[in-house]
């Protein structure tokens, strides 16, 4: 084929690689839990809820002494960023909610599959109850969750790499992470017009490699970081 797509996810940086390109991309852990909501706390017609707030996790006072007197717990009593998020899961009477928050934001090497934390589904339950108290009930009573997820690649602005590379033939989609189902289409479509030839819209440039040569472009990039429209 004379047209070859980079579309590896995580890996981008490592398929990059192969053809000797290294793309300015990291990525951070980002895991889901599925937990079956016996007690019919969130209605099933409920969309997709964010909490855009930072948080304290809620502890008795009991446990807040606990957690502060090791200091390998003693991050769980600090404030917690913004973006917790659930949304029911499954049609009719299905019980099950799927609950997320990237609050971890190290840089990781991709490996499959990812291992999370074994604090991180009471972590998430708990900072979700600052937006849905009720859900405190199943605070020690959550059953056995199902943990899953991946990685969130993303570049230091945090905008999308969508057009060719300094390689005939080859292209880049990626760095989606954060808003990827809303951006995924549209970014889909201009890759394609790149690929056939087809006439290019005008923001088309803002998403393609080569932006980085740009000292206009390097100078934006000081007043962005890397949450930027992230969900």
């Amino acid at each position: 084929t004379a047209t070859f797509v980079n579309a590896a996810g995580p890996y981008i940086n490592n398929v990059g690689a192969m053809i000797g390109i290294k793309l300015p991309v990291f990525n951070e852990l980002h895991g889901k839990i599925a937990f079956n909501d016996t007690l019919g706390i969130i209605p099933r017609h409920v969309p997709l809820m964010i909490w855009n707030d930072p948080v304290y996790l809620p502890w008795s006072e009991e446990e807040r002494q606990e957690l502060g007197a090791f200091e390998d717990t003693r991050w769980l009593l600090e404030e917690f960023p913004a973006g917790v998020h659930f949304r029911p899961e499954g049609l009719g009477q299905s019980p099950v909610l799927l609950i997320l928050w990237t609050y971890d934001i190290e840089e990781q090497e991709p490996v499959w599959p990812p291992t999370f934390d074994d604090f991180y589904p009471e972590i998430v339950l708990r900072g979700l109850t600052r937006m849905v108290p009720a859900l405190s009930a199943y605070i020690n009573k959550m059953g056995r969750p199902v943990v899953d997820g991946g990685y969130y690649c993303k570049t230091r602005e945090n905008r999308p790499l969508v057009g060719p590379l300094p390689v005939e033939g080859a292209y880049i989609i990626g760095a989606l992470s954060g808003f990827g189902v809303m951006a995924c289409p549209a970014a889909g479509e201009l890759l394609a017009a790149h690929i056939t030839g087809s006439e290019m819209p005008d923001y088309a440039a803002a998403f393609q490699l080569d932006r980085y040569e740009d000292p206009a472009y390097q100078k934006l990039l000081e007043g962005w970081d890397a949450t930027s429209g992230q969900l």
